[in-house]
């Protein structure tokens, strides 16, 4: 399929929808009836519009003049009427040549469907343990149209009056505030005022037994929106809005354009959030706010999505891309401007070493793929549209803005994006507008330093060595599987041993040999690691990088970026195993949180793929003992047991030092967590929200059919969001095979909500386990994963994790095989979890001797 098979023509654009909902919550359907003005750019007898599973009851054209001052005016019906499903649209066809303006009128009928997508239903439980139900509405990507017909691109943009037709107990949410509500027959009708430009996919429909936490900003209304019972804890999140708003605000130099902001917390949600404008949704977990029960990871999460979003309400909403294929314009600009945020405000936090934790490992993992693709990615059919809300439209894109704002300046990065979001507001942008802004605030060649990096697939490894008093260094793709000398334009940030002066320069060609005024004894190539490569040093230069590892004389994003790149350079073929675990020695004293989560999540990649191997019974208790020290270090100086007013990087310290040595198997740790679980199980004593997720894990990866019961029993009973999905992630860190195929089976049940399935399946691909049992069960129960397709972000999560899980030849063969006979149409997730089993057993297969050996030395 090509662009214009699924691309609504131009020559039509509407300009204003009129939308009233009449909404039967208990019968899960809604009718509407739609007024929308078009304009007719170029005469034409037809009108397309996207659709999907609504039943379009009437349909009348009106046309000239007199269509909007209720006079007597020709009223025309369509002679045809031709639904594409595969593109889902429907035309209408009309006898004669239409032009100028035009109003559409229509008729529908649709369901709340369970599919989280387009307007949808969302079951929770009152305050008495009742059973109950809220309408909401999910329209990114391409889902407005399962809710009305429209010209659901993000281009045609819009105004809307909202009108909705509801039970009169009942309360409705809607992108601008309410302007009057009067009773109608058995129900009450709710008219919202008429909102701003904007693309279909930002309009939101809510309707339930909500109540409200208000606030104020300034002239704007600040709002949580809830179910019965839970707005108090919506406190927290009610207060980094308003901080928020202000940042934005005086970054972009532009008020923030609505007169509310709602954050509505939804029970059933398959994303994180949604930027709707004026009336952003969230998962409820990502948004309501314990004291007592959430997590310290969750508090900090909580603070960075809702600064996402809140940026979107400029870039995105105010500003939004045209199409998207500049996806990135959005998601990327909104990660990137979430961490700023959340730094402004709370700088303890050390967020920036989240970033390239989180972001910009991500990032490089999913882009040294063959099977990655551009920032600015080609669009070929509507299930691309989805697959793209991936690590590279949000993770990469952050990355490289990132390198961008640290290139020109932050004030000049400033300028920039403050120009071009006044520049295009209410209408749509494209990269390149963005490029221009900011070239014209810094006299820089942005736009030339730029396009390599969102056009061109994958990221640079830039080689350094020293001879004498020159620097050479060398720039080659970093793919695996690949062979080639693609270069980019790169900014280069270097520090030189005895220089107390940082060298900048550009590395535009595939060498370049920087003199230096003597013979240096180290250097270090993109310090603070703002530019998105990997970086290869010579034998030499290692070992000189390891002493000031070890002495931590490099600060702990640059300790983090030196074992990474090991790690990865491992995986690709370009170093042995066996030189990354020796360089990993130089961390025995690391008290860092970023850098100790990702030795540690190394460690796990190594027992992911290797530990089925015939040496690894004689090699892991070496190897386990070799690396215990530094989590070991940690948990003697923090203790078990949370201290009052300790920070938030000790509270994930201790988190990840119990998680790490319970995975070593620590004897002791071992004992004490399985005496926890019990105690907590058992009512005896309480377990702090920072605990309960390694103790849990610990419990389940070396528990019997009895801790699982347990965990099964827990996860029934209790109603916090956070518990229950810290529970479904241990049913799925057993060893034992049968109780595997027992979280496999719950899956699959109505016992988990459809948001929660992909975490299960996530984490179940992280353990070894799982293979020798998965694909005897896909076969078994693949009509019921396919059951899930039906929304594209739950099947694309599940179809990756449950590829990934395996490794080996046969095992890729097998894997292969079953999905040549059981074909899915998201190819392009199915082609990126292929690679991923290649890239890990093409790893085994070049490392295992390696690794064998290395403890025998």
């Amino acid at each position: 399929m090509t662009d214009e098979d699924f691309r609504l023509p131009d020559n039509v654009k509407p300009s204003h929808y009129k939308l009233i909902f009449d909404v039967d919550i208990d019968k899960f359907e809604f009718s509407g009836t739609e007024e929308i003005d078009i304009e007719i750019v170029k005469p034409t007898k037809a009108i397309t519009l996207h659709s999907v599973d609504l039943q379009i009851k009437v349909v009348e054209l009106t046309e000239g003049k007199d269509m909007n001052r209720h006079l007597p005016s020709k009223v025309f019906k369509p002679y045809k009427m031709t639904p594409n499903k595969k593109a889902e649209t429907i035309t209408f066809e009309f006898e004669h040549q239409l032009s100028g303006e035009v109003k559409l009128k229509l008729k529908f009928e649709g369901k709340l469907n369970d599919q989280l997508s387009g307007f949808y239903r969302s079951k929770y439980l009152d305050t008495e343990g009742k059973e109950k139900w809220l309408a909401t509405t999910q329209f990114e990507a391409p889902y407005a149209r399962w809710c009305f017909p429209c010209f659901d691109e993000p281009a045609f943009k819009a105004t809307f009056d909202v009108a909705m037709l509801i039970d009169p107990d009942l309360k409705a949410v809607s992108n601008m505030p309410i302007q009057h509500e009067r009773r109608w027959a058995n129900k009450k009708l709710i008219d919202f005022y008429t909102s701003p430009k904007m693309s279909t996919y930002l309009l939101y429909l809510g309707v339930g037994d909500f109540e409200f936490l208000e606030d104020k900003y300034g002239s704007v209304d600040v709002r949580m929106v809830t179910v019965k019972g839970k707005k108090e804890q919506g406190k927290f999140a009610v207060d980094l809005a308003k901080k928020f708003l202000k940042y934005f605000e005086d970054y972009s130099g532009l008020k923030y354009p609505l007169p509310k902001l709602d954050l509505i917390a939804v029970p059933d949600f398959a994303a994180g959030a949604m930027e709707n404008w004026g009336a952003i949704t969230f998962r409820e977990v990502l948004v309501l706010f314990d004291p007592k029960l959430t997590s310290t990871m969750i508090k900090k999460r909580i603070a960075e999505i809702i600064a996402h979003e809140l940026w979107h309400q400029w870039s995105g909403n105010l500003v939004t891309m045209k199409w998207w294929n500049d996806l990135w314009l959005n998601e990327s600009f909104a990660t990137y401007m979430a961490f700023k945020a959340v730094d402004a405000y709370f700088s303890e936090w050390n967020v920036w070493e989240d970033f390239v934790r989180d972001e910009t490992a991500v990032a490089f993992n999913d882009d040294s793929l063959k099977t990655t693709h551009p920032i600015e990615v080609e669009i070929r059919n509507t299930n691309d549209i989805e697959e793209v809300f991936d690590n590279i439209s949000y993770a990469k894109g952050g990355n490289i803005l990132r390198m961008l704002d640290h290139y020109l300046s932050f004030e000049t990065f400033r300028k920039g994006v403050s120009k071009y979001l006044a520049k295009y507001q209410y209408i749509n942008a494209t990269s390149e507008d963005l490029w221009n802004s900011l070239a014209e605030v810094s006299d820089s060649p942005v736009k030339e330093l730029m396009l390599d990096w969102i056009r061109k697939p994958g990221h640079p490894l830039v080689e350094c060595v020293i001879e004498g008093h020159n620097l050479i260094l060398k720039q080659s793709k970093f793919m695996f599987d690949h062979s080639g000398h693609e270069t980019w334009m790169i900014p280069l940030v270097i520090k030189v041993d005895g220089s107390e002066k940082l060298i900048t320069d550009i590395l535009d060609d595939s060498q370049k040999v920087i003199k230096l005024d003597q013979k240096p004894d180290w250097v270090k190539i993109n310090l603070g690691r703002s530019g998105f490569y990997r970086i290869k040093y010579d034998e030499n230069q290692l070992n000189v990088l390891k002493s000031l590892v070890s002495s931590k004389k490099l600060d702990p994003v640059d300790r983090w970026g030196i074992e990474s790149d090991l790690q990865r350079l491992s995986i690709h073929g370009q170093t042995d195993i066996s030189k990354v675990l020796e360089f990993l020695k130089a961390y025995s004293n690391e008290d860092n949180y970023t850098v100790l989560s990702d030795i540690f999540g190394n460690l796990a990649h190594i027992y992911f793929v290797f530990s089925k191997e015939s040496f690894w019974p004689q090699i892991w208790p070496k190897l386990k003992v070799q690396f215990k020290e530094p989590f070991q270090k940690v948990l003697n100086r923090l203790g078990w047991e949370p201290k009052k007013g300790e920070s938030e990087n000790d509270a994930l310290l201790r988190n990840l030092a119990i998680q790490a040595l319970g995975f070593m198997e620590d004897d002791n740790v071992v004992k004490i967590a399985k005496g926890k679980f019990s105690n907590f199980i058992e009512d005896k004593e309480d377990l702090p929200a920072d605990l309960k997720s390694p103790v849990f894990g610990i419990a389940a990866a070396n528990g019997s059919k009895e801790t699982y019961d347990k965990i099964l029993r827990f996860y029934e009973k209790t109603q916090n969001l956070e518990e229950k999905r810290m529970a479904l992630r241990s049913l799925g860190q057993f060893k034992d095979a049968n109780l595997l195929k027992r979280t496999l089976d719950f899956a699959v049940t109505d016992k988990v909500r459809l948001q929660e399935v992909p975490l299960i399946f996530v984490t179940m691909s992280a353990n070894p386990n799982l293979r020798t049992i998965l694909l005897d069960w896909l076969k078994q129960n693949w009509q019921k994963v396919k059951e899930f397709e039906k929304s594209a972000k739950i099947f694309t999560n599940v179809l990756e994790a449950v590829i990934v899980t395996h490794v080996g030849n046969a095992q890729l063969q097998a894997m292969e095989k079953f999905l040549k006979e059981n074909p899915v149409e998201h190819k392009m997730t199915e082609m990126r979890a292929l690679e991923k089993v290649r890239r890990n057993t093409f790893w085994l297969n070049n490392n295992s001797s390696s690794l064998a050996n290395y403890f025998k030395s």
